[in-house]
């Protein structure tokens, strides 16, 4: 099972950039979700994250497949809003496509469109999402036995659901509040790793 973090656009550049050096041990990925930041930042923040030495393979940009093509990022997260999938990959055959879907349904449709892979959610309660109801794990097991990509999932995961996504054979789960809004990013992040590598400790909630 793999870790991916996934920034919440309430960070600068240069405090995106310490924190995701930071919890690199920790995370398999990091979603680059600043939907309010301008082209020349986030172009600033790829920059800045690769002469850091931060493995570029770890960097997934959300939704803008010309700037992970600018900056040599092979690998683009949609949201479920975003342009049709088919035409993205006949543009920018190099990239990966992740579609994130909530309903089976979307997942369906993702996967025969081309994602590489499916990020589903929100799955339990979440602080960013208080108006709509957590849709639980009931779904996620259909799509897991159904498609033929990788599934992961997001919204309100904690260390202590690790173990049960893991058993549904959930490919990873992506978090962000519990890291990015936590004020305690490497501690979390350290977390979720020891949970999802079977260590002692790090298990808060």
């Amino acid at each position: 099972m793999k870790l991916l973090a996934v920034t919440n656009d309430r960070m600068s550049v240069y405090e995106l950039v310490e924190t995701i050096l930071a919890i690199e041990p920790y995370i398999d990925a990091v979603i680059l979700r600043e939907k309010t930041k301008t082209d020349s930042e986030m172009f600033e923040l790829v920059r800045n994250l690769k002469l850091a030495n931060f493995d570029q393979a770890k960097i997934i940009v959300h939704g803008r497949a010309d700037l992970a093509s600018l900056t040599n990022i092979y690998r683009l997260q949609l949201p479920g809003h975003g342009l049709p999938l088919p035409l993205l990959k006949s543009h920018f055959p190099a990239l990966a496509f992740g579609k994130s879907v909530h309903s089976h349904e979307e997942a369906e449709t993702a996967r025969s469109e081309g994602a590489d892979w499916i990020l589903y959610g929100h799955l339990y309660e979440t602080d960013s999402k208080t108006r709509l109801p957590p849709r639980g794990t009931r779904e996620l097991s259909k799509m897991i036995a159904s498609l033929t990509v990788p599934v992961y999932t997001i919204g309100g995961i904690k260390p202590g659901h690790i173990d049960n996504l893991k058993k549904l054979g959930v490919a990873g789960v992506a978090v962000m509040s519990s890291i990015f809004g936590s004020g305690s990013a490497i501690s979390n992040a350290k977390a979720y790793y020891d949970a999802i590598n079977y260590k002692k400790g790090g298990n808060f909630l």
